[in-house]
């Protein structure tokens, strides 16, 4: 049986939820902030660059490796990297 492999918005929702230490269910929807599916296709036919975007209090960057990154907004805009993910 094949395995099915994580989407790049499934794996941003699940990173976002371990660096905030919260479950994912508790994160307001992805498609609050961008459309999950057109990420997704974006991602997958991305030979370079970069995608960012605000998300739950952190602004995203996926890039075209598929790694993410993670800067935790801060109350004055500002961001801080917080955590990078390559899965």
């Amino acid at each position: 049986m094949a395995t099915k492999r994580m989407g790049t918005s499934e794996r941003i929702v699940r990173t976002v939820a371990t660096e905030a230490d919260s479950d994912p269910v508790e994160l307001p929807p992805l498609y609050d902030a961008i459309d999950p599916d057109a990420l997704d296709a974006l991602v997958d036919r991305m030979s370079n660059g970069t995608v960012s975007f605000a998300y739950a209090g952190y602004e995203v960057t996926v890039r075209s490796d598929e790694s993410i990154d993670l800067d935790e907004r801060s109350m004055d805009g500002s961001a801080s990297e917080v955590a990078v993910s390559g899965d």
